[in-house]
């Protein structure tokens, strides 16, 4: 009988434990605490316990923004820009690569500068529709030198296997994966310049993007930032890219949750945009994060994943190949 007693009172103490910690977090005085949490679980693989964990007080959907919103996109602007940019792109032939270091006070980050932009290509899954692999897999595969993670994907019972792009993928000029309708997409034109914005399978066809894939939402368009708010997804760890006016590509990691101390909570989406912006971006998008958050060059990890296990299978990555 005692121990019938005990076991139901640890039930009960659980219980209000429970009970008593969604209703401070989700819905107490404490709006950052709500934010950082909302955005550590549903930009996780496993969003999906987001919902259970509130107690089904908080719907996922409500915290996954659209991920382009209402950005209009506007396909003869960039086919000017393309036009406008093909002489000076095509000249570039400096190899130079580096990496620089930044700091603020909830994340610290790591810039990777591409001279050429016509070295970053996309890199996706050989197993695709079954399992992943990391950014260091498909820099090693495609002979690149360096890479960061790139789009979103999907993949069976959770597993977190990263299998199946999701959206549009482009490679090369060929549509590894397509989808119906209009997509958010980061790539690039056959001449080197960064497209971010919605944009449908015809569209990108017309434009001539020869590398590309989906995710969003976008940081700079045509040198404004356009993230609204905070950006609405929390703190966490942080993946983009971006390209100056120059042709410079800035891919961005920001590391989070906690792998440099308690204080290393992550970045929200304005922190990437003021980033993006203070490293002179005209063009940037956001990519996937969280726990996917990788940087690769020369063989090493650049970043530190936030993982325990170290680096995540994704779908795809943007890479750098040699000059």
């Amino acid at each position: 009988m005692k121990l019938l007693k005990g076991f139901l009172y640890l039930i009960l103490t659980f219980l209000y434990v429970w009970v008593s910690s969604v209703i401070l977090v989700f819905h107490g005085p404490f709006p950052s605490l709500k934010s950082y949490v909302i955005g550590m679980i549903s930009t996780s693989m496993h969003s999906q316990y987001l919902e259970p964990l509130s107690l089904w007080t908080v719907s996922l959907d409500k915290y996954k923004p659209s991920l382009m919103g209402d950005l209009k996109t506007n396909t003869k602007k960039d086919e000017e820009n393309s036009k406008k940019v093909r002489n000076q792109y095509e000249k570039i032939t400096d190899p130079t690569i580096k990496i620089e270091d930044y700091q603020a006070k909830t994340f610290s980050a790591k810039i990777m500068l591409i001279s050429d932009p016509k070295r970053v290509h996309v890199a996706a899954t050989k197993y695709q529709g079954d399992v992943g692999q990391t950014v260091s897999e498909m820099v090693s595969d495609n002979h690149a030198v360096a890479g960061i993670n790139g789009g979103g994907f999907s993949d069976t019972g959770y597993r977190g296997t990263g299998g199946i792009p999701l959206g549009t993928t482009i490679h090369n000029g060929q549509f590894l994966t397509t989808s119906g309708g209009s997509n958010p997409m980061v790539g690039f034109t056959r001449e080197g310049l960064l497209l971010v914005g919605n944009y449908t399978d015809q569209e990108l066809k017309d434009l001539k993007v020869t590398e590309a894939l989906s995710f969003g939402p976008a940081l700079v368009k045509d040198g404004e930032g356009v993230v609204k708010g905070d950006g609405g997804w929390g703190y966490a760890p942080r993946t983009a890219i971006g390209q100056k006016e120059d042709g410079t590509v800035i891919m961005i990691v920001t590391d989070g949750r906690g792998v440099h101390g308690l204080n290393n909570v992550g970045a929200s989406i304005r922190d990437l945009m003021n980033l993006m912006l203070k490293y002179g971006a005209v063009n940037a998008a956001n990519l996937d994060g969280g726990s996917s958050t990788t940087m690769v060059k020369d063989g090493l990890l650049v970043n530190e994943p936030s993982d325990v296990l170290g680096e995540r299978k994704i779908a795809t990555s943007f890479v750098v190949m040699p000059e």
